[in-house]
């Protein structure tokens, strides 16, 4: 009895780890070349049978920036992905975007959200090859204030301001599952 338990509850753990990602990309992979401007393919391995009603998402262009996965700003969804079966589609790459080496694809649904790896996109126009949180600086701020002739006071102050940003729910989706697999090891060696 308690090994079954045991069995059933690491089964429950294995199919929450496996069904976090709704997609299995198989392009763009990491080692993909975009070229703004020109057409580009997304394809996928696994159907999304256990989906009931639409199986039909927009597929958005991201960038990796620091940490974060953000939407491109000023870029609608690319196209639109049927995961009734393994296939692929065609978008047409916008011709604005900068070069860079950390773009990604995202397919949401609900809560379930489906990156590819990331990949390069190559333009004319410059671009970074790297990713980092904007930064903006202030000037200093100096204020004198003479009080008598001999006593002078002088006080100085800068001011910078840093940009927040909302991470992307890619890592709490490996994080929940980790955290179910945990949960179900423990209820198991309490059944043992």
């Amino acid at each position: 009895m308690k090994s079954f338990a045991f069995v059933a509850l690491s089964t429950l753990a294995l199919v929450s780890q496996t069904t976090a990602q709704l997609i299995a990309y198989s392009a763009p992979i990491s080692a993909t070349q975009w070229t703004a401007g020109q057409p580009a393919t997304i394809s996928w391995t696994n159907s999304c049978n256990e989906i009931v009603g639409n199986t039909t998402f927009p597929v958005y262009l991201n960038q990796q920036v620091g940490l974060y996965q953000v939407q491109v700003p000023g870029i609608p969804e690319l196209g639109y992905l049927d995961c009734k079966k393994p296939g692929k589609i065609t978008v047409q790459v916008p011709a604005t975007l900068p070069q860079g080496n950390a773009y990604s694809i995202l397919v949401t649904n609900g809560g379930n959200q489906s990156y590819s790896a990331l990949f390069t996109i190559l333009s004319t126009i410059p671009g970074s090859t790297t990713s980092a949180l904007p930064t903006t600086t202030l000037a200093p701020v100096t204020t004198t204030t003479t009080v008598a002739p001999i006593t002078t006071t002088s006080a100085t102050t800068t001011a910078t301001a840093t940009p927040t940003t909302k991470p992307n729910q890619a890592g709490s989706l490996k994080t929940g599952s980790q955290v179910a697999f945990v949960v179900v090891a423990a209820v198991a060696s309490l059944l043992l």
